[in-house]
């Protein structure tokens, strides 16, 4: 008899000796929460897991979550290998320590004696004999580390876990939902089929911080009636739901709301609200004491606020020695494509959100130019 998907990753994790779990460079709190939440669960078993998200910046509002453990580099993966030939002298003891630079390796055998003939070295396999990608609709949004592993990454068996419409079906076994409000869900959904025991309050937390980061508190029109069971179920095992709202919406610093004051004031919109845009100059960042790594925030206020929207664009000022550039943001919803919008423009990133940079113009002819590009895509 067949496996099932679940029992496929069941048999991969129980033979596996470390983890990678692993998402895209463009994270999302649900990306976080959920690789967090696998960590942990994984760590109860006795297994080894590491999280990695190429250029992972820690926010503040994702502090009450140990974000240290997430790693910003793949670093190196072959494994190197001594091997000690012990069939005829057995088992004493092992020890080993690090001295100058040198590791050294200490075996008493049970009988007998060892010498350079029993023992042999090589290079094989992968660090990670596992992969799990959340939240991640292709490889190639993984950014470098996919880039320069690739080999890496088409070896070993990967798990991917994802609730988007623009997912790729890349994985050896793919957990695709497009009916989940979150990754966060099926990760859930995955750890109560392998042993729900396990889950305490520190997942339980972590799991609902992803629902709750990925529907903006249950704001967002894909909430259904399991989301919220789940949610209680998940505060019953002590989630800590209450941390999780103050961290995520009610601890706004006033430079931030000024900031998205801005944006706001400046909002156009055209196509019937399919598309909408904003500016801010290199003044708008620097009288609100603020800077771009906050303007995700406001593009998920957006979101919520505006149901008909499928493209946002932002567009801003940053200097660069003696010049000033226009960046631009262009964020896709309702199965539209960023990149694809955007081609012209040679942009980065992935289909949720493509970035470019502008030279040697205005930020007024930049808007020009990149609006109408986007709306002759969207029209």
């Amino acid at each position: 008899m067949a496996y099932s998907d679940q029992q496929q990753i069941f048999e991969l994790i129980n033979k596996s000796r470390q983890i990678l779990i692993i998402f895209k460079k463009d994270w999302s709190g649900d990306a976080v929460s959920s690789s967090l939440a696998l960590a942990e669960f994984f760590k109860k078993q006795g297994k080894k897991a590491d999280i990695i998200c190429q250029d992972f910046k820690q926010s503040p509002a994702l502090s009450y979550l140990p974000l240290s453990l997430v790693q910003t580099e793949l670093g190196n993966l072959q494994k190197f290998i001594v091997t000690v030939d012990i069939k005829e002298t057995g088992l004493g003891e092992f020890e080993y320590d690090e001295k100058e630079n040198k590791l050294n390796f200490y075996i008493t055998p049970k009988t007998g004696q060892l010498n350079q003939e029993n023992i042999s070295t090589a290079s094989s396999g992968y660090k990670y004999d596992l992969i799990f990608l959340l939240n991640t609709p292709d490889l190639e949004a993984l950014g470098d580390a996919y880039a320069k592993h690739s080999d890496f990454f088409f070896s070993v068996p990967k798990i991917n876990i994802d609730h988007s419409t623009q997912n790729e079906y890349y994985g050896n076994i793919n957990l695709v939902n497009i009916a989940a409000t979150s990754s966060a869900e099926l990760v859930y959904d995955l750890m109560k089929a392998f042993d729900e025991k396990l889950i305490d309050a520190n997942i339980a937390t972590y799991i609902l911080s992803g629902i709750i980061a990925a529907t903006k508190n249950f704001k967002t029109t894909e909430v259904t009636p399991k989301t919220l069971n789940l949610a209680g179920l998940l505060i019953s095992l002590g989630a800590r739901r209450d941390q999780i709202i103050q961290n995520l919406y009610q601890s706004r610093f006033i430079t931030t709301l000024k900031l998205w004051g801005r944006v706001l004031s400046r909002l156009n919109n055209d196509l019937n609200d399919k598309v909408i845009w904003s500016v801010l100059s290199l003044n708008d960042f620097l009288e609100t004491s603020t800077n771009p790594d906050e303007l995700p925030d406001v593009v998920e206020e957006l979101i919520v606020s505006m149901p008909k929207t499928e493209v946002i664009v932002l567009l801003f000022e940053e200097k660069r020695g003696e010049l000033i550039d226009v960046k631009v943001l262009v964020y896709a919803i309702k199965n539209r494509d960023a990149i694809f919008i955007t081609r012209n423009f040679n942009p980065a990133g992935n289909k949720d959100l493509a970035r470019f940079i502008l030279t040697g113009t205005t930020l007024a002819a930049a808007e020009r130019q990149v609006i109408d590009e986007v709306k002759r895509q969207l029209a």
